[in-house]
């Protein structure tokens, strides 16, 4: 009865190593991939959840009826927590911070060096100095962004991280379907 979690496990797979490939081979927006990937990843989870749960109700239903005449309630419970499953326990993670991630490095990078500024002046000559400070960090941050940072690599590695995120998300919501109709099956 595995085989069947495994065949919608593997699905998931191709899925996964497909959608890795067309993000490393896209030359789209980060926003506007990062937003269909999103999408068509919990799309995909949710598609693959709903199969499930029909073809394991179905699976019960033709080749155990017994079961479900001598355990009625049991069987309705099970029906309820794999709707909820359906419903509600497929969790695809807010793309919003990997959004802000990538605008916002900079601005610390800046922020550290007007901080480190400001300490080594106040050591060295008992002033804090503002003005350089200020002019260091934002010269830092300028820096970091335009030269030291291989911004769209950075995301790509991001958003593949986020794939490896979504693929044990969605594997865990399949793998909890299963367990709800592993008694019956």
């Amino acid at each position: 009865m595995e085989d069947i979690l495994k065949t919608y496990i593997d699905s998931l797979e191709e899925e996964i190593a497909q959608k890795k490939v067309e993000v490393r081979l896209s030359q789209e927006d980060f926003n506007e991939i990062l937003d269909k990937v999103r999408d068509d990843l919990s799309a995909t989870g949710k598609n693959l959840l709903e199969t499930l749960f029909n073809e394991l109700k179905s699976k019960i239903e033709k080749d155990n009826p017994e079961f479900i005449e001598k355990n009625k309630e049991k069987w309705q419970d099970m029906l309820d927590r794999a709707e909820a499953l359906k419903e509600y326990g497929l969790y695809v993670a807010p793309v919003d911070i990997l959004k802000e991630q990538f605008d916002i490095t900079p601005t610390y990078v800046g922020a550290g060096i007007v901080l480190a500024v400001g300490v080594l002046t106040k050591l060295f000559t008992k002033k804090v100095r503002i003005l350089p400070a200020v002019a260091l960090g934002l010269a830092g941050g300028i820096a970091y962004s335009n030269y030291y940072e291989d911004k769209e690599k950075r995301q790509k590695e991001a958003l593949e991280e986020y794939i490896n995120d979504a693929y044990d998300w969605i594997k865990t919501a399949l793998e909890n379907m299963y367990k709800i109709f592993k008694d019956a099956l």
